[in-house]
This record gives structure tokens, sequence and C-alpha cells, in this order.
């Protein structure tokens, strides 16, 4: 199983690496919506990301797969937990139930 994330915080991207490779997952850490691998399971969005526009990512992935998008954010960022629900994700986390669930998310 292959897994899209679009995460510009080195601390996420490594967290991930390092359970996805306990778990036989790949990872692909992504920038654009061209660079998501055709073969991806699901995809997660950090929103506060500031290397891409999260919102607008979500967007355009939905408008070529359908694939589930997981985004977390910070609790009190609820307008972009507005945005990226009507962007078309699937499920929008707060950043610290995602750190908690990273091993039960990647395995979805």
């Amino acid at each position: 199983m292959k897994v899209a994330v679009f995460v510009d915080v080195p601390y996420y991207t490594s967290r991930l690496r390092e359970i996805a490779e306990e778990l036989g997952i790949k990872i692909a850490v992504c920038t654009s919506v061209e660079s998501v691998p055709g073969d991806t399971a699901s995809i997660f969005v950090d929103l506060s990301a500031t290397a891409f526009d999260p919102i607008q990512i979500i967007s355009s992935v939905k408008t070529v797969c359908t694939v589930p998008i997981t985004a977390f954010v910070s609790g009190v960022q609820i307008d972009m937990k507005e945005r990226a629900e009507k962007a078309g994700a699937t499920e929008v986390l707060p950043r610290s139930m995602f750190v908690d669930r990273i091993e039960e998310a990647l395995r979805t």
C-alpha cells in the first residue's frame, strides 16, 4: 500500500515514515497533485502547511481521484477545518488526535 502525504513539517514527515516503515507501507511526500502516485490508497494533508496551499491540494485531488483524504489542523483553526471539509476532505482531525492515531490512520 502507498500513502501520499502533503506535509512540510519534518517532525510529521519523519514520524509518518517511521510508522509506515514498521507497517510495510510506502510513503510518498508530495507538494503537488501531479506528484501523487497513481497507486495511492489514501492521502494526508497538513492544513497548516506553508509550502503549498492545502485547500487547493484537497480540491485538486478530489477532481482526479477518489481516495480518502485525511486532513489535520490545529484545534483553534476552525475556519481551516471548515474550508477543508468544503474542499472535499474525507476527515479533518485536530493535530493532537492525528498524532495519536497515525498508526491507525495509515492502516486504513
